[in-house]
């Protein structure tokens, strides 16, 4: 078929081809031959064409060029073609143009859409060919493509997943730096800030952590880099871990956190001494107006408060709430820290209310000192006030003091651990806390010893059992069963031996031999002769403020420290006191006698109290009242229960409420609250509707009132 040159439209697979009125001639036949894909002689009339007619040539051969359906098919010359087309059609003179479009619809459009569909075949095979230069060299040489943003797309994404396949830090820095406008490169510097920080610091340790923040300080990763290095220097959480940390790193962001640490754990008081010798050791502490602060209040008492809503809180002597109701419960502050619980599980807070650990333990006794014992599953182990594991949870019992060592008990045996946790000697069948830091007894291989704190035994021979009587004496207890009184190098303070020896109490310790009884002093003199008759148990021989009760065939009687018997042992019972007239009891009733040993006061008590300041409590047919030596009743026996608060009041308590009254039994607060208690000197405990509040006696004002 034979188509007319004067045809305004050719169409070719899928695309236009528009063409011009021609004479007879080259480009007519050029044409007709392009239309039956005879591509050959198409190529070779347009190209004779090209000095003719630039502008038609250029358009034929790059349509030839761009069919992938003949051997001449090359997208970059189709690509070069339709340029020459087009800068020939800007030469050409408007009149022509004019004619040609009217003619055969053919303007400047025509050949930039031929432009954009070789770039859409070359994008196209680019795809197909999937590479990264390939699709390069498309948006390169073609920026005018309408399908660039898709070739951008296509190759940062193609590039981005090259990255990931190799996943390294300089793969993903190399693609976030070549495309940097990309929709990946966000994600690519995430990952190579990500695995740049763990290679170069896979080793794990502070020394890497530390190059890694000098050498890229604008990293994402710097700042788990520098908890890492807070981590892994303090791990152990202790005073010298902490006082180091902020000597080499001054300039890392948790050196507030291990000044904070640091704080607690030199803190158990605030006294002069302690406050003095932490400015020596800490003189740049970053926090002095803390420091100031809680020196001021370093007298201030801290008492716990209960909320409507059964929620604890704190409250301090000053009326001021610091910590609000938040805990399930709470116990005092000890050594400047609290026990607090959250459901099944307890923390401590500090007395501003900051926690000083998670809440991970299932219970927990007060700190002593820095030291707290803790319980996880049934099993005791020690924390510190920064929250570190001095001693895991493994042990059945721990006991602590303030200062000097631990003492633990696991599978029946005793072991004594640094404050630190380190342990200090081998295990032992029994053991106690030292006493004043300096000494303890424990019993090996049967045999009781003296340690010192090097685990050194300090005394020579062999002891069933011993039993410390002071700083300076020692009860030792031999293979016959005879106790002897020595010093701590075990010199002989006396010659005699004894059935048993009491507790010292009172400057003055018990001793017996058969049934006979006496007092020794610290020095191992008997300043009371062993002839006083036994109790059956030694510890009610005790002596309390200069007196001691005695017996004989079941009555009893009182002494003095010098063994001067004030009363004899006439009676029932009796209550040892400076104050005459005494308590004493017969036939089941309690009176009171004075100095000639008459009853002053008959006994139709039910109990009674010894007088102090001229009164005291007595209680008849369950009713409490108040009488003064002559028996005379100053507050009547109406009360279900009667304490002495302070010097001239008393807490009173009926049909389950309480009030407090003064000397004369007038009522200073009235009877009305649910429960009273002298919870600290001048401050009353008062519970009312279930809240804590808080009375100050001095003044005779609610120091706390309750919520609004």
């Amino acid at each position: 078929m034979r188509l007319s040159v004067r045809k305004a439209i050719w169409v070719f697979a899928g695309w236009v081809v528009c063409t011009l009125p021609l004479s007879a001639g080259r480009l007519d036949k050029a044409f007709e031959a392009l239309s039956v894909h005879d591509y050959f002689k198409a190529r070779e009339l347009f190209e004779k064409s090209l000095k003719s007619d630039p502008m038609l040539s250029n358009y034929g051969l790059s349509v030839i060029f761009s069919r992938n359906n003949n051997p001449f098919y090359q997208l970059d010359s189709a690509y070069a073609c339709i340029e020459r087309s087009l800068s020939a059609y800007d030469q050409m003179k408007d009149k022509d143009l004019r004619k040609i479009f009217e003619e055969q619809a053919l303007n400047k459009d025509t050949l930039y859409a031929q432009r954009q569909r070789i770039a859409s075949l070359a994008l196209d095979a680019a795809i197909e060919k999937n590479t990264v230069p390939a699709l390069e060299y498309v948006i390169r040489k073609y920026p005018f493509s309408l399908r660039t943003e898709e070739a951008v797309e296509r190759r940062d994404a193609l590039a981005f997943s090259l990255a990931q396949a190799q996943n390294t830090w300089s793969a993903y820095k190399t693609f976030a730096d070549t495309y940097p406008q990309s929709a990946q490169a966000g994600r690519a510097l995430e990952l190579y800030e990500k695995l740049l920080f763990e290679q170069t610091t896979r080793g794990d340790t502070p020394e890497q952590y530390l190059a890694f923040v000098r050498a890229y300080p604008d990293n994402a990763y710097v700042p788990q880099a520098q908890k890492r290095i807070f981590e892994l220097t303090t791990a152990d959480r202790t005073l010298e871990e902490y006082s180091d940390f902020v000597r080499l790193y001054p300039d890392n962001p948790y050196a507030r956190k291990a000044w904070e640490a640091i704080y607690r754990l030199w803190f158990s008081d605030l006294s002069p001494e302690r406050v003095e010798a932490f400015r020596q050791v800490y003189p740049q502490f970053p926090m002095p107006a803390i420091l100031e602060e809680d020196v001021k209040l370093r007298d201030v008492a801290y008492f716990p408060i209960l909320s409507k809503d059964k929620l604890y809180g704190f409250v301090n002597s000053l009326g001021q709430v610091t910590v609000d109701p938040q805990y399930d419960f709470v116990d005092d502050f000890s050594s400047r820290a609290a026990l607090v619980g959250k459901g099944d599980r307890v923390s401590y807070i500090d007395t501003r209310g900051s926690l000083l650990d998670d809440f991970r333990w299932e219970d927990g006794f007060p700190f002593q000192g820095e030291l707290a014992v803790v319980i996880q599953d049934g099993l005791e182990g020690v924390i510190n006030k920064a929250g570190g594991e001095v001693l895991p949870a493994e042990f059945d019992r721990i006991l602590l003091r303030e200062t000097g060592p631990v003492l633990t008990e696991k599978g029946g045996l005793y072991r004594y651990y640094s404050r630190r946790g380190e342990p200090l000697f081998e295990p032992f069948e029994k053991a106690e806390l030292f006493r004043g830091d300096s000494v303890a007894i424990v019993v090996a291989d049967g045999k009781a010893r003296l340690i010192d704190r090097e685990g050194r035994s300090l005394l020579p021979g062999d002891f069933t059992e011993l039993k410390p009587l002071g700083e300076s004496m020692l009860a030792v207890k031999d293979s016959t069963g005879k106790w002897s009184l020595t010093d701590y190098r075990a010199t002989p303070l006396s010659t005699k031996r004894y059935d048993e020896v009491g507790e010292m109490s009172d400057s003055l310790a018990a001793v017996r031999v058969g049934q006979k009884y006496g007092y020794v002093d610290p020095q191992g003199k008997e300043t009371i002769a062993v002839n006083l008759t036994a109790f059956d148990d030694m510890a009610r021989a005790r002596f309390s403020d200069g007196l001691a009760k005695t017996t004989y065939r079941g009555k009893y009687g009182m002494i003095d420290r010098t063994g001067k018997r004030l009363l004899p042992n006439l009676f029932d019972d009796i209550i040892p006191s400076h104050q005459w007239p005494v308590p004493v009891q017969r036939d089941g009733l309690w009176g009171y006698a004075g100095k000639n040993m008459n009853i002053t006061i008959r006994c139709v008590y039910d109990a009674v109290q010894p007088f102090k300041d001229g009164r005291a409590i007595v209680v008849r047919k369950g009713l409490w009242g108040v009488i003064n030596p002559k028996g005379e009743i100053l507050i009547p026996l109406e009360y279900s229960n009667i304490e002495p608060l302070g010097d001239d009041l008393y807490i009173v308590s009926r049909d389950g409420k309480s009030g407090i009254v003064n000397l004369e039994g007038a009522v200073i607060l009235p009877i009305e609250y649910d429960r009273l208690r002298e919870y600290a000197p001048n401050i009353l405990q008062v519970v009312m509707d279930g809240e804590f509040l808080y009375f100050d006696i001095r003044n005779g004002k609610f120091l706390y009132a309750g919520e609004n």
